[in-house]
């Protein structure tokens, strides 16, 4: 998706303009940055032993992400088939395909199959630097089409987090974990399947990351082209004991754990067979890393941007941070955002 500027009032809310008599539903969702930890992992399901690929994404719920608005038409009825083209739902920007095809599926999951729809999706996020583009739009609709429905029928309709992600996976093959909220609890997500392998019992230690786009140069990245990357059985054994680690640094909300974690993950990537999107200048970012003291990396296993970990709680932040955006520039990659997460 490209990104587009949001439309607000002077109090800060989307402008939005549709007929008072339709019915009408508004949904938002926030993006990530990159994931903390992702790989393939060894799990047991239904008395067996697979090799599940999931991640775990580092959540931004204080930064704008897409906006959609849906309005129903009851008055276009129709038999729509998605797979022919053929969805009843009129997009805008009209390159939203995956916004059109979730908009489609969660009109039919809540008992309107025969219900057209337009649908405005606007949207903060860069596509390809893996902050979830995608995913924010197609979440924002379907957010948007259960308060439509629920505005036409005049009682409120719920879209269950996992509702969310199973229509997400289906709009857009895999996902992130953007629906489900990451304040509370870490989770490691299916992405190709929309499923929690494991909930962890608290959130992901606060840690402020300094952001910046390794792709500057080229572009974004077209993650739907991408292959999967591969991994030895002794890169999955690895994961496995970096799971360990992160449930250690969530019980102890230690920074330097999960920042060990992140690198790890991070270099693991790096590291992977086929993997088409590698970091340019990586070695000389740990330098940085090393040299500014920071915790750790995090990268966009699927995108351009990466980030530097530090412990929000360090009496030279101020400095350690300058110093990182110093380097960062330096090297030649274009800081975007600092911020503080998960909460």
């Amino acid at each position: 998706m490209v990104a587009m500027p949001l439309r607000r009032s002077a109090h800060g809310t989307p402008i939005f303009h549709h007929s008072p008599a339709a019915p009408c539903g508004i949904g938002t969702c926030h993006p990530h940055f990159g994931e903390l930890l992702q790989g393939a992992f060894e799990v047991a399901e239904t008395g067996e032993r697979r090799i599940i690929r999931a991640l775990i994404s580092v959540h931004i719920p204080s930064a704008d992400g897409s906006v959609a608005r849906v309005i129903l038409e009851p008055s276009r009825l129709g038999n729509f088939l998605p797979e022919a083209g053929r969805t009843g739902i009129q997009v805008r920007p009209a390159h939203f395909r995956k916004c059109e095809i979730a908009t489609r599926l969660a009109l039919d999951a809540f008992g309107m199959k025969n219900v057209a729809a337009t649908v405005e999706v606007t949207t903060c996020v860069p596509e390809g630097a893996g902050m979830g583009s995608s995913t924010t739009g197609v979440v924002a609709c379907i957010r948007a089409v259960a308060r439509a429905v629920g505005a036409h029928r005049q009682s409120p309709v719920i879209a269950a987090p996992h509702l969310q992600a199973k229509l997400a996976v289906a709009a857009e093959h895999a996902c992130d974990s953007l629906m489900f909220d990451c304040t509370a609890t870490t989770i490691l997500f299916a992405q190709r399947t929309g499923k929690i392998i494991r909930t962890f019992n608290g959130p992901l230690p606060q840690m402020l990351i300094v952001g910046f786009d390794t792709g500057s140069a080229g572009g974004g990245v077209d993650t739907d082209r991408q292959p999967r990357a591969r991994y030895s059985r002794d890169q999955i054994a690895a994961f496995g004991c970096a799971l360990a680690v992160l449930e250690r640094a969530i019980a102890e909300q230690s920074v330097a754990l999960a920042g060990r974690v992140a690198t790890f993950s991070a270099t693991m990537s790096e590291a992977a067979i086929q993997n088409p999107l590698k970091k340019p200048k990586f070695g000389e970012l740990l330098r940085v890393k090393e040299g500014t003291g920071s915790a750790g990396i995090v990268v966009a296993h699927t995108g351009t941007v990466a980030g530097l970990i530090f412990d929000p709680a360090l009496p030279d932040l101020r400095t350690r941070v300058r110093e990182a955006s110093t380097a960062i520039a330096r090297i030649g990659f274009d800081c975007i955002r600092t911020f503080s997460t998960p909460c």
